[in-house]
């Protein structure tokens, strides 16, 4: 088959590759990616999977140097499938022999044995799906496993010989304060995660948790609450020596930042493969059927599952450089910016800077323009402010 223009990739030697794995044991109340309480497919997936891995990899020309398993719950495969499919991985695409790979795990399937033979695999770095060590919560949040089986699957991927081990929290649960959330985040700390992800809990539309808001099952968190306890996991984890170096992510050391989602934030080319994955080139994006029988069945015919692509816009891509770098403590590069767009930068954006700096939320030094705690904070603020300039 005849690639098209937003099938290819730049040469680049560190594109990043993501494998998304559509199934669950249970879908929990606030999620709205693609998965499916299907475990029976798994076997008929991976088979297709393995083809989208064939057809792709030599529209990939460049070194790949980060493999990130996303789902779903990818620690629903078997230990055989996890390692047949980074086999075909490295069979297919360049991969740089010290690549980050990552899988997300969830507690209740991640066991001792899973986690040895995932390393055994290539493994280098577990995302642990713990959101909560508070029972109640995870009941909330419809989570199936135990706070004690995420503590145990933390000690297992120690155990196992992992020396890169991330944890997901969730917080601004409804009527949770902030000595709820410390005693969550004394509980993830205990393990010494090298690094964790704190999400502000949202009702996605469609989503079991938006309808049971909708029915008033619950009241939200007031917005100002919400916002104290993103100061609160902030100054806990950066006073416990943890970078805050993205809105939701906190890194032990510079070496433990997830390397892989920070090609996201610094819009560095990846592709996407498994059902509803998105592709990124710097100039395309596209995506695959958001439908296991479209997915399956384009790879039946030979074809990449692809369901839509867009060219972007100079514009756009100017627009996502701004709402990405702003994600980050790092910040935009100035003159990074200025060649790529040609333009200049403080000329363009003037009437915003103006009044962001005006109200602390974001500061200049060493050629970057760099959000402050409270800058990330209110993110979709500032980015809103910075786009009415374009």
């Amino acid at each position: 088959m005849h690639p098209t223009p937003c099938d290819t990739y730049p040469g680049v030697d560190n594109t990043g590759l993501y494998l998304h794995i559509p199934f669950c044991a249970k879908k929990c109340r606030y999620c709205d990616f693609f998965s499916l309480a299907a475990p029976d497919r798994i076997p008929s997936f991976v088979k297709a999977l393995l083809r989208e891995i064939h057809l792709a990899g030599p529209l990939v020309p460049g070194m790949v140097d980060t493999v990130y398993i996303g789902g779903g719950t990818p620690s629903l495969l078997s230990a055989a499938q996890v390692d047949v499919v980074l086999s075909t991985v490295r069979d297919n695409f360049r991969l740089s022999t010290d690549a980050e790979i990552t899988i997300e795990v969830n507690p209740d399937s991640a066991t001792p044995a899973w986690l040895a033979a995932a390393r055994q695999a290539g493994v280098s770095r577990i995302n642990i799906g713990a959101q909560s060590f508070d029972d109640a919560t995870l009941a909330f949040l419809g989570r199936i496993h135990s706070a004690r089986q995420a503590e145990g699957a933390l000690e297992a991927a120690r155990r196992c010989g992992f020396d890169n081990i991330g944890a997901d929290i969730i917080y601004a649960i409804p009527g949770q304060t902030r000595r709820d959330l410390e005693r969550d985040l004394d509980a993830a700390f205990a393990f010494s995660p090298d690094h964790l992800s704190c999400y502000m809990l949202t009702c996605e539309p469609g989503t079991p948790l938006a309808r049971a808001l909708e029915n008033r099952e619950f009241d939200p968190l007031p917005e100002r609450q919400a916002a104290d306890l993103f100061d609160t996991v902030s100054r806990y984890l950066t006073g416990r020596g943890y970078l805050h170096y993205e809105i939701s992510n906190f890194a032990r050391s510079p070496d433990a930042r997830a390397r892989h989602n920070t090609k996201y934030w610094r819009r560095v080319p990846y592709a996407g493969l498994g059902p509803s994955a998105h592709s990124y080139t710097g100039t395309c994006r596209w995506w695959n059927h958001r439908d296991l029988d479209a997915y399956e069945n384009a790879l039946k015919q030979g074809r990449l599952p692809r369901q839509e692509a867009e060219t972007l816009t100079p514009a756009q891509q100017m627009l996502e450089a701004i709402y990405l770098g702003l994600r980050t403590a790092d910040g935009i590069l100035m003159a990074a910016f200025e060649a790529e767009f040609s333009v200049d930068f403080f000329a363009c954006f003037a009437a915003s800077i103006a009044q962001c700096v005006d109200q602390g939320l974001i500061v200049f030094s060493h050629g970057r323009c760099m959000p402050t705690r409270r800058g990330m904070r209110f993110h979709e603020t500032v980015t809103a402010r910075f786009a009415e300039c374009l």
